[in-house]
This record gives structure tokens, sequence and C-alpha cells, in this order.
């Protein structure tokens, strides 16, 4: 009986330990670094690609490409922020959508604006400007097939809404597209948690280290010398685990996505190089998705 009480107490000071990390890592706010790679390119060959760019712009050059509301977030003067632009590619039956993103985002994970071109049967220009206590959603829509040949910035608004920010004890917001970033970094603890503004809400996103698994990896370094990469990697396995806007809101929720998978995510990383090797998730109307790293073009010294 006095092991049984003794383990339950321990039990509770785990639990209770945890939670108040847990909160700790909730209002912690990193800074981050440009990572080695400067290009990425995952694949499920032929039906899925995602190419991703990533680079640092001054602030003066990103306010020329930021909308302006009321009390949005404007960059630091004279300082770096980091622009990530993101395609990807999905090819099933005869469906074929592209959707092209493009972020911009404060070394301390604070987002400032993402824009979404989707391109297909039904063609919308999103634009998601991050405010004081919000985010401005701009949605534009071309009127027809001639229209939807111009720059999408010139298609006409179809709507436009401001979502506040709920309260759920948030230290700041970033976006989905930051987790490419923040998975290319090193963090010594087991576990955070990161407040995302995802479609019409804010979640927050468990990055929870679950072991380690082998992967085989095969991909090009696209350099002065390109040269190809083939070797069993014991990779370190993180798991994406997006908590939904409201406590019971279930399936009314709409599902977290990054790179058109929903839901929860397994991201593959190299322990030495961080790179991603492989990202799991579910696609809809596809299935059950393995994205593995085909290209890595390496930034610069």
């Amino acid at each position: 009986m006095i092991s049984i009480t003794r383990g339950c107490k321990a039990a509770r000071f785990v639990k209770g330990f945890l939670i108040y990390w847990l909160a700790l890592a909730l209002h912690a706010q990193p800074r981050l670094s440009l990572p080695d790679w400067g290009e990425l390119t995952l694949e499920l060959s032929p039906a899925l690609m995602v190419k991703a760019d990533l680079k640092a712009a001054e602030a003066d050059q990103a306010k020329s490409q930021l909308v302006e509301r009321l009390g949005t977030l404007q960059p630091p003067l004279q300082s770096a922020i980091y622009h990530l632009t993101v395609e990807t590619r999905l090819k099933w039956f005869l469906s074929s959508k592209t959707w092209l993103g493009q972020l911009w985002i404060q070394p301390d994970l604070i987002a400032l604006q993402r824009t979404r071109l989707k391109t297909g049967p039904s063609s919308n220009y999103k634009i998601y400007r991050y405010a004081d206590g919000g985010v401005y959603r701009i949605r534009h829509q071309p009127k027809d097939s001639d229209q939807a040949l111009q720059p999408p910035q010139t298609w006409p608004i179809a709507s436009e809404m401001f979502h506040a920010f709920p309260d759920r004890g948030c230290a700041f917001i970033s976006d989905p597209y930051a987790i490419l970033l923040l998975l290319s970094q090193d963090w010594p603890v087991t576990e955070t948690v990161i407040c995302m503004f995802n479609k019409e809400g804010v979640y927050q996103v468990s990055f929870q280290r679950t072991g380690s698994q082998p992967v085989q990896a095969d991909y090009r370094l696209k350099n002065s010398k390109s040269h190809r990469i083939q070797t069993l990697i014991q990779a370190e396995r993180i798991l994406i685990h997006p908590v939904p806007p409201e406590a019971g809101a279930g399936s009314d929720a709409e599902p977290f996505e990054f790179l058109g998978m929903e839901g929860d995510i397994v991201f593959l990383r190299d322990p030495t190089t961080r790179l991603p090797l492989q990202i799991e998730g579910e696609v809809p109307g596809f299935g059950q998705a393995r994205l593995q790293l085909t290209q890595v073009k390496l930034r610069q010294p």
C-alpha cells in the first residue's frame, strides 16, 4: 500500500511538473537563426511535391510587400526578417492543384503576413495579415479566366474579415509555415508548445520528440558541386500535435493544415544537419502521404 501511495504521489508530481513546464513553454519565445539550408524539395512522386525557399530580407524591403490595415504589426526598423516561399503541387487522378505560399516572419517567430495563391478549378488568393490582437483575412478571386491570368493582387476582393485572437495564454502567435524554420533549429527540451493561427483559429501546437526511427536518406545536395547523399540515418522523430481552437469543438473546428497535410504530423529529421528527411501526414482526398527529401541547396557562407 505504501508503494502504491508513493507511486500515486510521484505520478501527480510528474503530471503537475509537466503542466507547469508546458505553461512555461507556451510563454517562451525563441529567437531563431537561419538554418544551413536555403532551398528544400520534398516529394511523394508523382503525386505530391513541396519546394521551400528561405531567405533573410531587410525590414524596409519587406514593408512594400505587407498589406496595411489598422493595427497591423510592423517589422522592426533596420533589422532582418525571414521570407519563406513554399510551393505545393498535388496531382491525383484527374485533379491537379497548386498552392504558392509566402510568409514574412521575424526571427522571434512572430508572423507578419502569409499569402496563399491557389490555382486550379477555383483559383483564389488569400492574405493573412497579422495585427495586434488578431489577423486580417483578405480573399481575392478572379471574375473570369481572362482575369485569372493577371497578377493576383489585382483580383477583386471577394471578402475581408478580422479574426480576433482568443485568450489562450499565448505570449505570441506564429504561423504553420514557420514549422520548417522551427524544426531546422536545435533545442534542448523534449516538448514545446507554440501558438499558431491556422485558417480561422489559434491552435496550441505541441512539438514532441518521440524517439528515433531509421530513414533511408536519398537526396541530392545541389551546390557548386552537386552530389547525391545515400545513407541510412537514425532520424529524430518529432510528433506535431495541434490542439483545436476551442475545447470540445471536435469536428466543428477546421483541421490544422501544414504542407497540404491535416491533423497530426510526424516530422523525421537528421539529428546532425536537422534536415527534414521525411514528413508524414494525412492529405485530404488523397490519404496518408509520406514526403521524402529529394534535394537540398545549402546557404552560401
